[in-house]
């Protein structure tokens, strides 16, 4: 029995009766061995829909390339490049918006100021996450 076809049969068990113990795991390790074809195969199966794990973990070796390089793409933006981007509709919202997070701390108050008022703008979770930030810097003035 291939990898493929040991996981297409977890994955149908696992449809129907669940996750014995370990073997999500195992079939997650054993996913690296898998072609592209295998892969895309495993990752348009009816079995797998309920199963996000193993599906995100496919996600993540088909498009291996192109998610190394939005993140660098990323991590190389300017604060008002990030701004910028957030703004333009190219699909890497989620992703800046955790970058100006992340590089928040390190920043001077002009960025900073600049970070929390854009993000002021989008969601609620945003703006909360912002209010938060904008008090904390009011405190250590």
């Amino acid at each position: 029995m291939t990898d493929y076809e040991y996981i297409l049969q977890q994955v149908k068990l696992f449809h129907y009766k669940g996750w014995e113990s370990g073997e999500q795991r195992k079939c997650v390790d054993m996913l690296e061995t898998l072609t592209r074809q295998e892969l895309v195969l495993l990752y348009n199966s009816r079995w797998i829909n309920g199963e996000k794990i193993i599906k995100e973990t496919i996600f993540q070796f088909m498009f291996k390339e192109r998610i190394e390089e939005r993140d660098r793409k990323i991590k190389e933006m300017s604060v008002d490049e990030l701004i910028e981007n957030l703004h333009n509709e190219n699909g890497y919202g989620k992703f800046i918006v955790l970058e100006m997070k992340k590089r928040y701390d390190s920043l001077e108050e002009e960025e900073k100021v600049k970070i929390l008022d854009t993000l002021a703008e989008t969601t609620k979770v945003n703006m909360r996450w912002a209010e938060g930030k904008r008090k904390q810097l009011k405190n250590d003035k």
